[in-house]
């Protein structure tokens, strides 16, 4: 062990562990990239279907849309949206205010919707946006039992961009609200930000072009201003992916980071649980200090990195083996 942690100090400015027990190894934030960037649509507009999910496909984006059952109308277009590969999140039964809300109509606009969703999508549904970013302990409590992560609104300009060196709060989590009177610098300040940080940062889009079409409705040419200006940043290292995905690479991340790890001879071995409700199939990106000497296993089967030294880290596993410490 004296070995690798002196290689660990000869090597402290290239690699900083984000694991306590061996500081070897270090997860990559944002899936290996430099930022992240989600773009998430509310209220199942159909201007979503008409203009926004094509756009998206058109240039192979992906983005997250909230949907409250009460407003799902065109339903198999829904479902196409689901398979082309964008994201459907739980934005309540009937987007109600949270102050008006029952003790017993907490329970329903959270479970209710769920199951509808689940049952119409044939898919588990894991994660949640609040009507009018509004919240109560007795809707964050149902949200906590039927998903993983909710965007909501701290209130707080500083928490606009979520650093991969923080424990947010999962059923918080920071969204910035599209108004129609912004122009494109405002979005572009929004992306360049979220990459000077080194940052995942969130939008919120409800109407696109007629004032008819939603909430704030934001100018078309603004809307794929904003699109095509994601898409050039992605060979610079943006990670533009859906909200659920980007929170759960982030909260397996902070897991991993904390997982317990007991030394057997030459091995070391890291075991974790997952929160329970969880995406299955999330892969942790991986780097190690000291490569030509330690061996990364799960499960039996070594781990090879890729040519740039990365390993694919499996967090369903809930194990790791390090080989090579003596």
């Amino acid at each position: 062990m004296a070995k690798v942690i002196g290689a660990f100090l000869a090597f402290g400015l290239l690699f900083t562990s984000c694991f306590a027990q061996t500081a070897v190894l270090k997860v990559l934030p944002w899936n290996g990239r430099r930022a992240a960037v989600s773009l998430t649509f509310d209220d199942a507009r159909p201007i979503h279907l008409d203009v926004a999910v094509p756009e998206l496909n058109k240039r192979h984006l992906r983005g997250t849309f909230f949907v409250p059952v009460s407003k799902l109308t065109r339903l198999d277009d829904w479902r196409k949206v689901l398979l082309q590969g964008q994201e459907i999140g739980n934005h309540s039964l009937s987007h109600e205010h949270a102050s008006a809300l029952t003790v017993e109509g907490e329970e329903t606009q959270v479970e209710d919707a769920k199951a509808f969703l689940d049952s119409n999508f044939n898919t588990n549904i894991t994660i949640f946006a609040y009507p009018y970013m509004e919240t109560s302990p007795g809707l964050v409590s149902w949200v906590k039992k039927y998903d993983f992560a909710a965007r909501g609104w701290p209130g707080n300009g500083d928490l606009l961009y979520v650093k991969p060196d923080v424990e947010p709060d999962w059923y918080n989590l920071p969204g910035q609200p599209i108004f129609t009177k912004y122009d494109v610098s405002v979005y572009k300040g929004w992306v360049d930000k979220a990459i000077s940080l080194a940052a995942w940062t969130t939008f919120q889009f409800h109407g696109i072009g007629d004032p008819s079409t939603g909430w704030e409705p934001i100018p078309t040419h603004t809307f794929l201003y904003i699109l095509d200006y994601l898409k050039s940043q992605e060979p610079s290292g943006l990670w533009v992916a859906p909200f659920g995905e980007v929170a759960a690479y982030l909260r397996a991340q902070k897991i991993l980071e904390k997982a317990q790890s007991e030394v057997i001879g030459d091995r070391e071995k890291f075991t974790w649980e997952a929160p329970s409700p969880f995406p299955r199939g999330v892969v942790l990106k991986v780097v190690i200090n000291d490569a030509r000497h330690l061996r990364l296993f799960q499960h039996g089967r070594e781990l090879h990195p890729s040519n740039h030294g990365v390993y694919s880290v499996s967090f369903d596993s809930r194990e790791l083996i390090l080989r090579g410490i003596a």
